[in-house]
C-alpha cells in the first residue's frame, strides 16, 4: 500500500511541477531559439515514430512518370519551394525564419521514402509550419508532388525556372 501511495504522490508532484513550469513563462517559445538536448530528441523521436506508424499501408505508385513529375513540379514551385528550396535558388527569407528548419528537399528529397513524403504532404505536421495539403489536393496530385520531390536533385536550375505554375482556380 505504501508503494502505491508513493507512486501516486510522485506522479502528482511531477504534474504540479509541470503545471507550474507551463504557467511560469520560463519556456521560451520564440522561433529564434532552437531546441536543444532532450527537447529536440523528444520532438524528433515523437515526429519520426508518429509518421512511421502511419505510413505502413501506403501503396506507392510508379513515380517515374514524366507527366506526374511535370505536374508535381508546378505544384512544388507554387506551394513548397519557399520553405524547402528549389534548384539553383537561394534560401528564402521565410525559410531562414522557420523553426524547426524545413528539410532541403533539393538535396535530400530523393533519400526520403516516398510514402513518408506523401503522408507529410497530405497531413502536415503540427507546430512546424508544414501545412496539410490533403484538404485542398487529391491523393493523385499529392503523388505528383512526391514524384517531383524525388527528382528535384536531378533538375537543372534552368529547367526548374521554366516550370509554369498552374493558373488560379485549377481543380486540385
Amino acid at each position: 500500500m505504501k508503494i502505491i501511495v508513493s507512486v501516486i504522490l510522485t506522479i502528482a508532484a511531477i504534474a504540479v511541477i509541470g503545471v507550474v513550469y507551463m504557467y511560469s513563462g520560463s519556456y521560451n517559445v520564440s522561433a529564434m531559439e532552437h531546441e536543444g538536448g532532450i527537447a529536440r530528441w523528444v520532438l524528433n523521436t515523437t515526429r519520426r515514430n508518429s509518421i512511421n506508424s502511419r505510413i505502413k499501408d501506403i501503396k506507392v505508385p510508379d513515380l517515374n512518370n514524366d507527366e506526374m513529375i511535370s505536374e508535381g513540379l508546378s505544384h512544388y514551385k507554387e506551394m513548397c519551394a519557399t520553405c524547402h528550396g528549389a534548384p539553383g535558388e537561394a534560401e528564402t527569407e521565410l525559410a531562414k525564419g522557420l523553426n524547426p528548419d524545413a528539410p532541403d528537399l533539393v538535396k535530400f528529397g530523393n533519400r526520403i521514402p516516398p510514402e513518408k513524403i506523401f503522408w507529410v504532404t497530405k497531413n502536415g505536421i503540427r507546430m512546424t509550419g508544414m501545412p496539410a495539403w490533403g484538404p485542398t489536393h487529391s491523393d493523385d496530385k499529392i503523388w505528383d508532388i512526391v514524384a517531383a520531390v524525388r527528382k528535384l536533385n536531378q533538375i537543372s536550375p534552368s529547367k526548374y525556372s521554366a516550370v509554369k505554375v498552374e493558373e488560379e482556380g485549377d481543380d486540385y
